[in-house]
């Protein structure tokens, strides 16, 4: 019955992206519930996280090198870039603090939950910020491929927005993860605070990405470079795992000092070839961690994250692209949400448990499948009100018609 679903949902679904502009992913994660307890629990290795909790790391690892392979420092001053990180900067700082207000506040009113206590209810809300932060360019790249010969000027700067806004949420969940902290003091001598993590943080990042910087230089091909980012991001996700900082922040700074390297092209080609495999894996394994949730409260949760999320998108957008010569509503393309999100909660979910974390868990996956949905057209209506798209332009196998 699995591996029959797998192969419609595979096939049947990426015929319907390519026809109606959608991304794909939501067959994963439901193909992960069905595999996971909260069904059948056909795979009975779920019950125990711990267990998987370094291969799971790993794909989201993976995941976390890739976007920080755009830290190009060599390309920061670049004009398009330097709109495109003043986008991402006021959209991220916005969308964090209004979403991280409003879930502290809801998981504090005692509205249809239990109250839970404060280090739980700010823990939960900045896992939400975090993921409500975080983007996706995945949106931008299927209009990118169902039209290829479209001279946009606006997806290039959505794109790298985007990205952008990703690194940010990335850093900001490493942040999450030193302040709340499931182990003071383990395998150290002294008494950590939130500093001494963030400093460990950075240091276990950059000093892998420097250490491996050199070991790939030995690489010669592609075959032998893969392998060796298989064993670099296994080292820096079990590293993470242990001290129980973010995989995903490690990883990010790791990418950011390899990209950085003499070797750094050919290393984001090797990551990018590797991307969907990665992510079917990550998609599959969300599912699998979702636990069943009060009905009640989990609409109300969604519905209130989705609807503070695009307001102050909305808002922060509109006042980031005053004084530029990009369109107001330029928030309409980056609504997308994608593997970053799904990352952070993901990563969130192996350290953190209680009701708050499950019901945070649970609107940033429904969150995620709602906007791989609606998200590409909304970029596709964004572009035709711009000029750069005519309404009648449809997607062909060969581009645009």
């Amino acid at each position: 019955m699995v591996g029959t679903a797998y192969l419609l949902t595979h096939f049947v679904v990426n015929r319907l992206q390519r026809r109606f502009l959608f991304v794909s992913g939501l067959e994963y994660v439901l193909l992960g519930v069905l595999l996971g307890p909260a069904v059948v629990n056909t795979m009975a290795v779920f019950d125990n996280l711990g267990r998987l909790a370094p291969v799971i790391a790993f794909a989201a690892g993976w995941i976390a090198l890739l976007y920080g392979m755009e830290f190009k420092l060599r390309n920061l001053l670049d004009e398009a870039r330097g709109l495109a990180l003043r986008l991402a900067v006021v959209d991220v700082v916005g969308t964090g603090a209004a979403v991280g207000l409003g879930g502290y506040a809801f998981f504090r009113s005692g509205l249809v939950m239990p109250v839970v206590s404060e280090a739980e209810a700010a823990c939960a809300a900045s896992m939400l910020a975090c993921a409500a932060a975080a983007g996706s360019s995945s949106a931008v790249d299927l209009i990118r491929e169902a039209y290829p010969d479209l001279p946009s000027r606006l997806l290039p700067t959505l794109r790298q927005a985007a990205r952008f806004g990703d690194m940010l949420a990335l850093l900001g969940l490493g942040l999450v993860f030193c302040v709340f902290d499931q182990a003071p003091g383990h395998a150290t001598a002294f008494a950590p605070n939130p500093a001494s993590w963030a400093w460990a943080t950075l240091g276990v990042g950059v000093g892998l990405g420097a250490v491996f910087a050199l070991f790939l230089g030995n690489e010669a091909n592609d075959n032998s470079r893969f392998l060796a980012l298989v064993g670099i991001t296994v080292f820096a996700a079990g590293a993470s795992f242990f001290l129980e900082i973010s995989a995903l922040t490690v990883n990010m700074l790791l990418g950011a000092v390899l990209v950085n390297s003499k070797d750094g092209p050919a290393v984001a080609e090797t990551l990018d070839s590797s991307l969907k495999p990665v992510t079917l894996v990550l998609m599959v394994f969300a599912g699998a961690m979702w636990v069943p949730v009060p009905a009640l409260a989990a609409v109300v949760v969604v519905a209130g994250y989705i609807a503070t999320r695009g307001a102050s998108k909305a808002t922060s957008l509109l006042l980031a692209s005053l004084g530029t010569p990009l369109r107001r509503d330029v928030f309409r393309g980056l609504m997308a949400q994608g593997n970053v999100s799904v990352a952070i909660a993901v990563t969130f979910r192996l350290v953190y448990q209680g009701p708050a974390a499950d019901l945070a868990y649970t609107a940033v996956l429904v969150s995620v499948m709602i906007h791989q949905l609606l998200s590409p057209r909304m970029v596709k209506r964004l572009l035709i009100d711009a000029g750069e798209l005519d309404s009648d332009a449809r997607f062909t196998r060969a581009g645009a018609a």
